[in-house]
């Protein structure tokens, strides 16, 4: 008997409290959705377009030449140093976005490979030894920038309508 009244309390204070949270909704000035809205029908078509292009800096270029770590080792760190202060000097790897990562092995050395866009563009195994890490840092900077300065070539050359930038 007392956990049926108990219930009946309770249901019975949850819709007194519905109501009361319904009235305080309708009592709400209705005059603030229209000044919202106001703004927006009257913005035209092209308007809307430079005020979204205001908004979030469309006509400004993203960031580029960031070189990403995703190395583990010291060794990989210091292949990542080496490279970047190499790139910091190049104009062509400046103006592109890479990541460099990185697989140890302990008994081979590390794999490292230098990725654009989620695509490949050198990989490489490095020695154990952190000594000779200057010229390997060195030739995969000179071969990323060979490959990307022959990608922007072929980009410009094969500018086919009926292949895709992947298909070339």
């Amino acid at each position: 008997m007392r956990t049926a009244l108990g219930f009946l309390m309770i249901a019975f204070s949850l819709t007194t409290l519905a109501e009361q949270g319904a009235r305080l909704i309708d009592s709400r000035p209705q005059a603030e959705e229209p000044a919202k809205n106001e703004g927006l029908e009257n913005l035209e078509e092209g308007s809307a377009t430079e005020e979204l292009s205001r908004q979030f800096h469309l006509s400004e270029p993203g960031l580029s030449g960031i070189i990403t770590d995703r190395t583990i080792t010291m060794l990989g760190r210091e292949f990542y140093r080496q490279f970047t202060q190499k790139s910091n000097e190049s104009p062509i790897i400046s103006e592109t976005n890479l990541s460099v990562h990185e697989r140890p092995d302990a008994r081979w050395g590390s794999q490292v490979w230098i990725a654009q866009n989620n695509r490949i563009i050198l990989q490489a195994t490095l020695p154990p030894r952190i000594s000779d890490i200057e010229g390997y840092a060195e030739a995969a900077f000179d071969q990323v920038q060979q490959r990307l300065i022959q990608e922007t070539i072929m980009r410009a050359i094969g500018n086919d309508p009926d292949l895709a930038d992947e298909e070339i």
